[in-house]
């Protein structure tokens, strides 16, 4: 088991191999530390900078934050993308690149059903014989000072860390990135998402959203 080698190897990012199954994506979101949106609110400067007016406290008390640590930051979670991809990029993002401390502390909001969605969506193509990791990430988690800096829809999924936005490379490996790419990963997310959430297409460009709000 890939993952329970990794875990044996005291968890060094460079030994984990690409996480192609749930159970894989389990067992590494199991290595981080759980907290509750109650305990977040403790570390004040942190609420202060990230969700300032509090204003979706009823949405967010049931949920569980994971406290991301030093180089956990680049454990793999789905397929070869890691916490790094996922993760808000602020100014606590941007003050780990300046100084990676081992116990340099950020916060990661995810919903693992939009995790499951992108493993999908992995398996779906490389099934078709196409790149599976033909996209990038582009976003996945915004707090809400994130999200309104790159204004945001104010009641964006991203808050909530149920949507995943990636732009679309080379999926059918012909040299190209074309609307024919686009068109491959667009048709595998209307069965993968199905009724389960949404989709956003963003007609004219290689940008595709989905969620499973």
């Amino acid at each position: 088991n890939p993952i329970e080698s990794f875990m044996n190897d005291s968890q060094d990012p460079s030994l984990q191999e690409d996480v192609l199954t749930r159970d894989g994506i389990d067992s590494v979101l199991a290595l981080l530390e759980e907290i509750s949106y109650d305990e977040l609110e403790t570390d004040e400067a942190y609420m202060d900078y990230s969700h300032p007016d509090r204003k979706f406290t009823k949405e967010l008390e049931d949920r569980k934050f994971y406290r991301v640590r030093g180089d956990q930051l680049h454990y793999k979670v789905v397929g070869k993308y890691t916490i790094r991809n996922f993760i808000v990029k602020d100014g606590y993002f941007d003050a780990y690149k300046g100084c990676p401390a081992p116990d340099f502390t950020q916060y990661w909001l995810v919903d693992k059903k939009v995790l499951y969605m992108m493993l999908d969506l992995i398996l779906e193509l490389d099934e078709l014989g196409h790149n599976k990791y033909g996209f990038k990430i582009r976003t996945q988690h915004r707090h809400p000072t994130k999200n309104t800096a790159i204004h945001g829809a104010s009641y964006s999924q991203h808050q909530f860390g149920r949507a995943i936005d990636i732009k679309v490379l080379d999926v059918d490996k012909n040299g190209e990135e074309n609307q024919a790419d686009k068109t491959i990963i667009y048709d595998l997310l209307l069965k993968i998402v199905g009724d389960k959430g949404g989709i956003g297409r963003y007609p004219g460009g290689m940008n595709l959203h989905f969620d499973c709000r």
